[in-house]
């Protein structure tokens, strides 16, 4: 009976010694030979020839996200190329990459929780610390791995990105069925976990633009989906994709991108290309829609824009607008006898206490006088903001 009692330990020991602890798991590539070339040398040369022939904008300021498209390279890859070549000579830690579910239908958003992710130019590390993160804090976040297994709208960013950066991990996120409350609530996890990390990102929104519309109706839907992109206005955004003003098929990547940039402090947006396939194929009665966009913290600009006296002006304007609208729910009737305050210009509102974020909108689009602004902008932000109960008077 010893004898049998110690063989068993032993087989169990041996088990344990050299049957292996930890399988990596890999998501391998599903779109190589079909989306972009197979071969290694091929795929490099091919990215290598895009981003050479691509003309380099000057774009000033702190890059936070791209919006690209995610067709076969033949007809999408010149277009990507014109925001893969924004990354040079930039450092991130993180690329998050959020694309549309095009072959599974599930609810929620599925966050790839592997080890590595896999093309023909190698591995790349999965941010597991963020991922984690997320996966905790939202209960619609998961890892469904059916829904990263045959999608092309991740994968086909990930060779740029080999291409264009180095020493960085990327965190792989399709979207299913969700809706706009639940996009707001990732944005916010999402700038919360960065910032407790501390972490250097890029969001990059993975969409096409309209689908089998002829060349000269493609153009039109396009550019009104490009000019609402600019905006940087999430409820633009949501107004005219329900009213089918604009088309993408990434309308819920876009949505969070641009909450989240906006979270991050993003306040310009730099349109760099657009094209559809009829440009490529020439066939110009059924095509797609492609475009490169970045979104940017302009941190720059025009230095000593405003005097100390203007500064504190506008920020009266702010405090009575807040104050005159707590005690009487109304707006603040005022005017300036500043030319410069009478300017039309885009601003945002910003809230603390004690540190802490209590509130902040603003307005990209510079239709209306800037003391105009803020005081609209004060109001919304002390009383509007989602993501807090309104001002009270104490808290004033």
């Amino acid at each position: 009976m010893r004898r049998f009692i110690k063989f068993i330990i032993f087989l169990f020991l041996c088990s344990f010694v050299y049957s292996p602890i930890y399988a990596l798991q890999i998501r391998e590539p599903a779109v190589s030979g079909a989306f972009y070339p197979k071969d290694k040398q091929i795929l490099s040369a091919q990215i290598d020839k895009y981003l050479n022939k691509t003309k380099p904008q000057q774009v000033k300021g702190k890059l936070l996200g791209l919006i690209l498209p995610h067709a076969g390279y033949v007809y999408s890859g010149q277009v990507a190329a014109y925001g893969y070549k924004l990354l040079e000579n930039r450092n991130y830690d993180t690329v998050i990459i959020i694309g549309p579910s095009h072959r599974v239908r599930f609810d929620g958003m599925s966050i790839y929780n592997g080890d590595f992710y896999r093309t023909p130019l190698g591995d790349v590390a999965i941010d597991k610390e963020i991922t984690s993160s997320l996966i905790d804090r939202l209960k619609f976040v998961s890892f469904y791995e059916l829904a990263h297994k045959g999608e092309h709208s991740i994968e086909v960013q990930v060779p740029f990105l080999q291409k264009t950066l180095s020493n960085f991990k990327i965190l792989p996120i399709v979207t299913g069925n969700i809706s706009y409350n639940q996009a707001k609530d990732f944005a916010s996890s999402l700038f919360k976990v960065i910032k407790k990390l501390d972490k250097r990102i890029l969001i990059i929104a993975s969409t096409d633009l309209s689908h089998y519309y002829d060349y000269d109706r493609a153009l039109d839907l396009d550019y009104e989906t490009i000019k609402t992109i600019k905006t940087l206005d999430p409820e633009l955004l949501i107004k005219k994709y329900s009213n089918k003003e604009i088309e993408l098929c990434g309308f819920m990547p876009v949505l969070i991108t641009e909450i989240a940039s906006r979270h991050l402090g993003a306040n310009k947006v730099k349109f760099l290309k657009y094209a559809n396939s009829g440009d490529v194929t020439f066939a110009k009665n059924r095509v797609v829609g492609y475009t490169s966009i970045a979104i940017l913290i302009d941190e720059g600009g025009k230095k000593g824009m405003l005097s100390n006296n203007q500064k504190i002006r506008l920020i009266k304007i702010a405090r009575e607008s807040i104050e005159r609208f707590l005690k009487e729910n109304k707006k603040l009737s005022l005017d300036v006898d500043d030319e410069e305050l009478k300017k039309g210009m885009g601003a945002f509102v910003t809230l603390k206490i004690n540190g802490q974020l209590r509130g902040c909108i603003g307005r990209i689009v510079g239709d209306m006088p800037l003391y105009k602004t803020i005081s609209d902008m004060a109001v919304q932000a002390a009383f509007y903001d989602p993501r807090f109960t309104r001002l009270t008077e104490e808290e004033f």
